[in-house]
């Protein structure tokens, strides 16, 4: 069986989330991931642990960086860039998170890397990009989906009649913006890939991503309302999928817990109300002002009624897209999940079973498995060394002059 990207070089330089979850993804199909490592990188070890008396490993990298390989090279010393070069000869694509203008201060920018190998293909995933002015601005997710409009939206709904209420963004607990960079970054480099296949000369070329852009892409139904609003007299129309009606909203259940309401099509509608023994409701989808404040009100007085099991267990055979809301815990339970086996035990030589979160990406003839472990730090520098030729003496002298 050959994986898809199987034969394939990735070297990546990334940290953090954003770019060890596109090098996981090409990594997972197939590709030869080797992580260049700095040893004294503060966070390259983040918590929480995987633990068995005095030995531990980072749970979260052993998620992101299993399949890989590692080396640690000290890219500010000329010796440890001769040897990244070697390693970018035989390279298809070389990943990067650097600040812009790093690569090229360390003599590893896209132009440098395409005199040593012209097919190669750098992909440089940043906050705001290699231009604008936000360029050399420090960020994190959170900062990513404030600038491009997300956050905005990630509120409670204005209540109707209470003008004053105050409408905070709650800080949401995914980062869209690392993982929707690290996913646009894997969909780049593999059409660049594709793209160099069929170019006369198998020529490389620079892909450059911005986490603000990505995310600012993901709202075109936001957009679209925005937009329309020029040909329509200067009126934006409320977007319906926002909160801001019945339809599509949370409820709190009998128990504590909540059932996620997400109708849009009126038959699905008519379900719901059926479900909940008010159809007296059909005709009130889009009610507005004073009485959708009624519908909300009314739909919450009969959730509460039932727990969100026994309101499971009502729309389970219903075509009324209600679903509950759990928890991850929850979710890791949860007979769908399962069936789609996204959690997997693995075991592992020091702490037996761990688990790990499977691709979601379902091949039928080439199906996707966790390989190997995440390395520690390091753990493949000898074996990639020696593979580029140098000998136990001069591998000896790297360490010893900091190179490596």
């Amino acid at each position: 069986m050959v994986l898809p990207l199987e034969g394939k070089t990735v070297l990546d330089l990334t940290r953090m989330l954003p770019g060890p979850y596109c090098s996981m993804i090409l990594s997972d199909l197939g590709a030869n991931v080797i992580r260049i490592e700095d040893p004294y990188y503060f966070y390259g070890n983040p918590p929480p642990f995987f633990q068995k008396g005095r030995y531990r490993e980072s749970a979260f990298n052993s998620i992101l960086n299993r399949n890989k390989k590692a080396i640690t090279l000290n890219l500010k010393k000329d010796k440890a860039r001769e040897i990244f070069y070697k390693l970018v000869k035989e390279a298809d694509v070389v990943l990067d998170t650097y600040r812009p203008k790093v690569t090229k201060k360390l003599k590893i920018d896209y132009d440098t890397l395409a005199s040593i190998n012209p097919s190669i293909i750098c992909c440089s995933l940043t906050g705001y990009g290699q231009n604008g002015p936000y360029e050399q601005i420090a960020g994190h997710d959170l900062n990513y989906i404030g600038i491009c409009g997300i956050l905005d939206l990630n509120k409670e709904r204005a209540i109707y009649g209470n003008e004053t209420q105050e409408k905070k963004p709650i800080v949401p607990g995914v980062q869209a913006a690392d993982i929707g960079g690290g996913l646009v970054s894997t969909i780049g480099i593999l059409g660049a890939i594709i793209e160099r296949e069929n170019h006369p000369k198998r020529k490389g070329q620079f892909i450059d991503i911005a986490m603000t852009d990505c995310v600012f892409s993901f709202m075109p139904l936001v957009a679209a309302h925005h937009f329309s609003k020029d040909l329509n007299d200067g009126i934006e129309t409320q977007n319906p999928i926002h909160g801001d009606f019945p339809f599509y909203s949370v409820y709190k259940t009998k128990d504590n817990k909540f059932v996620s309401v997400g109708i849009i099509e009126v038959k699905f509608w008519r379900e719901f109300c059926k479900g909940l023994n008010r159809e007296d409701l059909t005709l009130k989808q889009t009610a507005k002002g004073e009485e959708r404040e009624e519908v909300f009100e009314e739909i919450q007085k009969e959730f509460l009624k039932k727990t969100q099991k026994e309101w499971s267990e009502i729309f389970y055979n219903l075509d009324a897209c209600v679903m509950p809301v759990k928890s991850f815990e929850e979710a890791c339970e949860d007979p769908q999940i399962k069936e789609r086996n996204m959690v997997i035990e693995m075991e592992h030589p020091k702490f037996g079973k761990i688990k790990n979160v499977a691709s979601p990406i379902k091949y039928s003839r080439t199906p996707l498995k966790i390989r190997e472990f995440a390395p520690k730090l390091g753990q493949h520098t000898k074996e990639i060394l020696k593979n580029l030729g140098y000998s136990d003496e001069e591998i000896r002298d790297f360490k010893k002059k900091g190179i490596i």
